[in-house]
């Protein structure tokens, strides 16, 4: 690892590198939603409560990201900011409501993050498991944690490029075991998920925060716009295309694996990879350690696709001063932000590590942590709708900014209002916790608030 810049180094200029192609901001946004995660264990989750009516649940969820990418197009002409669609909110809303946006991205992604660290961090103990060996408490959470803080320390293109391999391979994974439930399957098709009768406003209510949780990521194609070399055409692009990928996969995954989890008993369904389970029984013996493996790559690169994001937007709040200055420091050879990574990452992987030695399971801090993300990142896209309705953007007619951007507040709204109407009750802790720390978000704003105006 390379050191830190100190006081006794020269500091480098606050700027990154400005350095990556269309293909590597797409990969970003792509390796941060996920793909083969929602495959393996957000359609699960979903359909334990959606049961046939959980493609409904991401039909729903994509019509409200669509609209949502859609509004944050029209911001494409905006200089490209590390603070990600944050600096969209500034341009309609002002300086003070751009960092309180850029702080909630900053919650979005860390709770990104760490769900997904949890879940590969039990995959990598999974794997030492069959090497034979016994692994240690939070062996693989820390070492999973610690690999990605190193990579995306280093030269941005690596790292982009290391998601974009992982990602591809996890999803190749998860279509083949796909072609098989179609081809044969543990029993006859009925295609009952095409047609959910009697399936209650309830069950898709209960599945949609999961939906939603399952796109969160396309967005951050743009905390890549300060490195890209053509911000104005390379972030728009990347955010429509993510959305397509994965709107495409998801509703086909939602339909397929749905029906094909319907064939195994409950206790499996209910269990930590019933996808593997499925494909144990679908394939041949073993058949489920290529699912895990897939899921494995996809989980590595979605925690460090967050992880870039997270360090950006810090690099972002900390350059306007909000966190303290020295976080706005870049790598003296890499050009990366490494002083925010550190600063945003480390304590991060000690909280996920206090929750698991409190002994919650991984599927417990998974839907904890992912409630939390969805509330963060329905608050930034709904600022964001505002600031379109408000603002004046040049190449975007009055009509098309309302009706886009109108449209994309309702139904962040409706969304943002039916997860909140299931999570009363059920969630109350996770909820209080994003209240007090967007509080805390509010008082470093007001402090920091002569420099955000001037």
């Amino acid at each position: 690892m390379n050191a830190l810049p100190t006081a006794a180094t020269p500091a480098s200029p606050v700027t990154l590198n400005r350095c990556l192609g269309p293909v590597a901001v797409t990969a970003q946004a792509v390796a941060t939603v996920g793909l083969t995660l929602t495959a393996v264990i957000n359609i699960p989750a979903a359909a334990r409560s959606a049961g046939h009516a959980t493609w409904i649940c991401y039909a729903i969820a994509l019509v409200a990201i669509v609209l949502v990418a859609e509004t944050l197009v029209l911001f494409r002409r905006e200089p490209g900011s590390a603070s990600g669609i944050a600096s969209y909110v500034e341009v309609g809303l002002g300086p003070l409501a751009g960092a309180v946006a850029a702080w909630a991205l900053l919650l979005g992604y860390g709770g990104t993050m760490l769900a997904c660290l949890v879940f590969f961090g039990s995959y990598i103990n999974h794997l030492i498991g069959l090497l034979g060996w016994q692994p240690l408490p939070l062996l693989g959470y820390g070492v999973g944690g610690l690999g990605c803080l190193l990579l995306a320390r280093r030269d941005v293109r690596f790292s982009i490029h290391t998601m974009l391999t992982t990602e591809s391979i996890s999803v190749l994974i998860v279509l083949v075991l796909c072609g098989v439930v179609l081809k044969h399957g543990g029993a006859p098709a009925d295609l009952a998920a095409l047609n959910p009768v009697g399936d209650t406003a309830l069950q898709v209510r209960s599945g949609l925060m999961v939906a939603v949780f399952s796109f969160i990521g396309f967005e951050s194609a743009a905390t890549l716009g300060a490195e890209s070399l053509r911000p104005e055409r390379a972030v728009p692009r990347a955010i429509r295309l993510s959305v397509l990928i994965a709107g495409v996969l998801f509703l086909f995954w939602a339909v397929v694996l749905t029906e094909g989890l319907a064939w195994l008993p409950a206790a499996q369904r209910s269990g930590l990879d019933p996808i593997a389970l499925l494909a144990d029984r679908l394939g041949q013996p073993g058949a489920g350690e290529w699912i895990r493996a897939g899921a494995f790559l996809c989980l590595f690169g979605s925690t460090l696709g967050s992880l870039n994001a997270l360090g950006r937007i810090a690099f972002d709040l900390a350059d306007g001063g909000v966190l303290p200055r020295a976080l706005a420091r870049v790598h003296p050879r890499f050009r990366t932000p490494a002083n925010a990574l550190a600063a945003t990452t480390l304590p991060l992987i000690g909280i996920g590590a206090v929750l698991e030695l409190r002994g919650l399971s991984v599927s417990q801090l998974f839907d904890q942590l992912g409630g939390f993300a969805v509330l963060a990142f329905l608050l930034v896209y709904g600022l964001v709708a505002v600031a379109a309705l408000v603002s004046t953007l040049p190449g975007v007619s009055g009509l098309r900014r309302r009706l886009v951007g109108g449209a994309s507040l309702a139904a962040v709204a409706a969304v943002a209002l039916g997860f909140l109407w299931s999570a009363v009750g059920h969630q109350n802790t996770m909820l209080l916790m994003f209240g007090l720390l967007m509080l805390v978000g509010l008082a470093l704003v007001a402090r920091a608030r002569p420099a955000l105006v001037s």
